[in-house]
């Protein structure tokens, strides 16, 4: 029986192995076994990956983040160990290098955000920084920010059992606030443990909570204490802020363990003597006891901050238009925190603006937001869904939706919001290649090229990489696998005033860190450009599988050399030539059995040959089948001439009787040279016998 099969489409990418008998779903014929070093399309089909061209050595550079201010002015920013260099991607050069106050081993841990000329930095263990730069580009600077005023630690705020009275009450006046004396027992108080009290001569301090127990050094409620173990101030608590009458005094000198000076900063209601507990001491939320934030964003022009080690589901937002301005207050404009308490919410890993504040937390996904303008009085925060974040890889923006690392660092889903919900959902972009995640030691990291394909690159955890092919208008969501030849530790993507956006990584080859250009114009990895000289280039290092390739306006070809050691002789009729040297990209396209919808409904148990098998290719040279060499030559063209890229159909007979899940359907391609199958047509013969 004669069978005709047509293979047009991989928009389900590489599919994983527990899908292999998977024929009853579309993906099946969409899918692919293998897609190594290839990227799926859009448009049907698929391509062979770009290769990269090699700038320079970086060799302790541990990750690179993208400074973009418009399409045009673009930079890189290189991290290394106490070290950021910023490079600027037009010249392909170095600004400037600064000191930074990161390690090697806490550099995968910065988060950042930026705002037009500056960028924040955070780390739990680091202050928080800014990389700052002028409108000309040319004064760079990185030093820890400075608030103008700091956020404040509600949670761990002293609310002590003294009263205390300010000398003023109008905002911008430096008063003093004085405390009276130590109160006497009352058997009616109701006192906490810490609690300084006076009795019948003599100070006691309370060991527990308690109501009606009277002091005395023979008892559990209380102990004997002195004046100076009742006292409510320290010179720790210079750059607090008591919180009193409705208003808010900073304090700005210590005088004694009663009595401080300070700033009010928010007007107080009056300078009257406040009672016990109605008033607070309220310590900064930032230092290196508590620790500092992980995490920033910028939403509505507020700058948003969370998770230091004390409040690690804590949010902290900017007043508008004052990154550096956190003073706490009810009016619309001014700052205010927000906590996530919910029964899932553990600590808050990412931060990311998508029709709110986005929260990922390690148990479940949040969002601040609010019904109007966003507030101190009208904002709220909700849960969304519950899969919880990995805590290693940074989120990343593609569109309208969120991608991010499904905890345990394997799968990957995308945030985004649904109408018929009215929310937020994450669904799962990975369920059917989730084998890429799994058998490469998780996602490390995610970066988005938008053009001139639509791809979602991703680091693996062994240092190869991975592709999702991302469209939702055409419901494309295609995975591949590739091997750019050594470790890559980190990618970036920044965009371009017309054409493709450009995509840089760090690889190591040979124990030797490489900065790289994405780039499909190159046809090798760390591609070099070099002038044959007296027949021969020197050879590149770092690198294996060295192929080269001569180029021309109408013509590709690859250069034959005979590897001398030091140098490539390529023979002096290429003298005065410019050639391209790097390693080589094996590209393997294995597809699946395929699987007949017509009588007798499965071929599976029967055996199969393939008759005839038809390729439509575009520009491309020196495809294989099977392991045999495809000669796309056409009656047009010259044999002794330098080769075109074949585009149009391609026919290869015969074939031999297997099993049809055994039948070998591998399209492979290791040249120096373009690649491009399109479509793939095969007549089959069955055996139902």
């Amino acid at each position: 029986m004669k069978q005709y099969v047509m293979k047009n489409n991989f928009s389900a990418g590489e599919l994983a192995p527990s899908l292999y008998t998977r024929t009853d779903i579309q993906q099946y014929s969409n899918g692919a076994k293998t897609l190594k070093n290839v990227i799926p399309l859009v448009e049907g089909g698929v391509r062979k990956r770009p290769g990269t061209l090699y700038l320079f050595d970086r060799n302790t550079a541990v990750r690179i983040i993208p400074f973009v201010v418009n399409s045009a002015k673009t930079y890189l920013i290189i991290l290394k160990s106490n070290v950021i260099e910023i490079l600027d991607t037009n010249l392909i050069g170095s600004v400037i290098t600064l000191q930074s106050p990161y390690t090697a081993e806490q550099i995968n841990d910065v988060q950042f955000v930026q705002y037009r000329y500056e960028m924040y930095l955070t780390h739990s263990e680091v202050p928080l920084h800014r990389l700052f730069c002028n409108s000309d580009f040319i004064d760079w600077q990185l030093n820890q920010f400075v608030f103008t005023q700091v956020p404040t630690d509600s949670e761990n705020a002293r609310y002590p059992f003294r009263k205390g009275k300010p000398s003023g009450k109008e905002i911008g006046t430096f008063v003093s606030f004085t405390l009276d004396v130590i109160n006497a027992w009352v058997s009616t108080q109701a006192y906490l443990a810490g609690d300084v009290v006076w009795y019948a001569n003599a100070y006691y301090q309370a060991l527990r909570d308690s109501t009606n127990k009277i002091p005395s050094a023979n008892n559990l409620d209380w102990a004997p204490t002195t004046a100076e173990l009742g006292a409510v101030f320290t010179a720790s608590d210079v750059g607090s802020f008591i919180e009193v009458n409705s208003g808010i005094i900073k304090i700005t000198q210590y005088i004694n363990a009663n009595h401080v000076n300070g700033e009010i900063l928010k007007k107080l209601d009056a300078d009257i003597l406040a009672i016990e507990r109605s008033w607070g001491i309220l310590p900064p939320a930032f230092n290196a006891t508590n620790g500092y934030p992980r995490c920033c964003t910028f939403f509505k022009q507020r700058l948003v901050l969370s998770n230091t080690k004390k409040a690690p589901n804590k949010i902290w937002f900017s007043a508008v238009g004052g990154n550096g301005n956190f003073l706490e207050t009810t009016d619309d404009g001014d700052a205010f925190s927000i906590v996530s308490a919910s029964g899932l919410s553990n600590s808050i890993l990412f931060l990311e603006a998508q029709r709110g504040v986005v929260c990922l937390t390690s148990g479940g996904e949040y969002l601040v937001d609010s019904d109007g303008a966003l507030t101190p009085t009208t904002v709220n925060i909700n849960e969304q869904s519950a899969y919880g974040a990995y805590p290693v890889t940074r989120p990343e923006r593609v569109g309208n939706e969120l991608l991010f690392i499904q905890r345990g660092g394997n799968r990957v889903r995308a945030l985004t919001y649904r109408y018929e919900v009215d929310g937020l959902v994450s669904p799962e972009i990975s369920s059917l290649s989730s084998h890429i995640g799994e058998d490469h030691g998780g996602i490390n990291e995610i970066s988005y090229m938008q053009e001139p394909e639509s791809l979602v690159w991703l680091v693996l955890g062994d240092g190869k990489v991975a592709t999702i092919t991302f469209n939702r208008d055409q419901e494309v969501l295609a995975w591949a696998q590739h091997d750019f030849g050594g470790e890559v530790t980190s990618m970036c993507s920044v965009p371009t005033q017309l054409g493709s956006d450009r995509t840089f990584m760090l690889v190591k080859r040979l124990g030797t860190t490489c900065l790289e250009e994405v780039s499909f114009s190159a046809m090798v990895d760390s591609e070099r450009t070099a002038v044959v000289a007296d027949g021969a280039v020197n050879k590149p290092p770092l690198l294996n599988n060295i192929v080269a390739y001569h180029q021309g306006d109408d013509f590709i070809y690859q250069a034959m050399f005979e590897d001398l050691g030091a140098t490539l002789n390529f023979g002096n009729e290429l003298n005065g030539e410019s050639i391209k040297v790097g390693q080589s990209i094996e590209c393997v396209v294995e597809l699946f059995p395929p699987e007949l919808s017509q009588a007798p409904m499965s071929t599976m148990l029967h055996k199969a040959k393939i008759d005839r098998t038809a390729f439509f290719f575009n520009k491309t040279i020196a495809p294989e089948f099977n392991g045999q060499l495809l000669e796309v030559f056409t009656y047009d063209d010259n044999p002794l001439a330098p080769r075109k890229p074949h585009t149009g159909y391609h026919l290869e007979e015969g074939g031999s009787w297997e099993d049809l899940h055994q039948t070998p359907l591998v399209i492979t391609h290791s040249k120096p040279l373009p690649f491009h199958l399109q479509a793939i047509t095969m007549q089959l013969s069955i055996n139902e016998k």
